[in-house]
């Protein structure tokens, strides 16, 4: 899913600065994007798979299908440096945390045992997506989106850069 690009922070800097409305231009061509991913995600939040998680009380997060589908919703402005010095320039997340819960839970550890027990994740049905990006909503749709989405955001920065660097370059 990742894919990585150099030099962007340094031109959405400069969009910002010295050409506004090409960025709130790149920016909405983003958000255009990753909506498409939202709504299908949106549309895969059912009724609770669980007979008692939808109950009120306890400490776990309570199955609301609306809470849930509000959750889900797309970022375009970079987030902060992960540890590896690695920035995501637009992200597709899930706020709520029974949603968090409903995405991704049945994932194993690597290198760690099925358990013997009945496991209540398989009552939620089967994960979409491939080894440690699975899920069943978001990465759901981002799997059956089939690259498209990515393809459209790199073409909004690098139609940008282009745009940017043929506007100052006439100056």
């Amino acid at each position: 899913m990742p894919t990585e690009l150099r030099g962007v922070k340094q031109l959405r800097y400069a969009l910002k600065n010295f050409e506004p409305d090409l960025a709130k231009e790149t920016q909405k061509e983003i958000a255009n994007a990753l909506k498409p991913i939202v709504k299908e995600a949106r549309g895969f939040v059912n009724e609770s798979p669980l007979s008692n998680w939808a109950r009120e009380g306890g400490k776990f997060p309570r199955f609301d299908a609306s809470i849930i589908k509000r959750g889900i919703g797309y970022k375009t402005t970079p987030s902060k440096p992960n540890k590896k010095g690695f920035r995501a320039l637009a992200q597709i997340r899930n706020m709520s945390a029974a949603g968090a819960i409903y995405e991704t839970a049945g994932r194993r550890a690597p290198g760690t045992k099925p358990s013997s027990r009945p496991n209540f994740a398989e009552a939620m049905g089967a994960l979409s997506g491939t080894g440690k990006d699975r899920g069943r909503l978001i990465y759901k749709a981002w799997e059956n989106d089939k690259g498209n989405a990515t393809k459209a955001v790199l073409k909004a920065i690098d139609n940008a850069g282009k745009t940017f660097n043929r506007m100052v370059g006439t100056r």
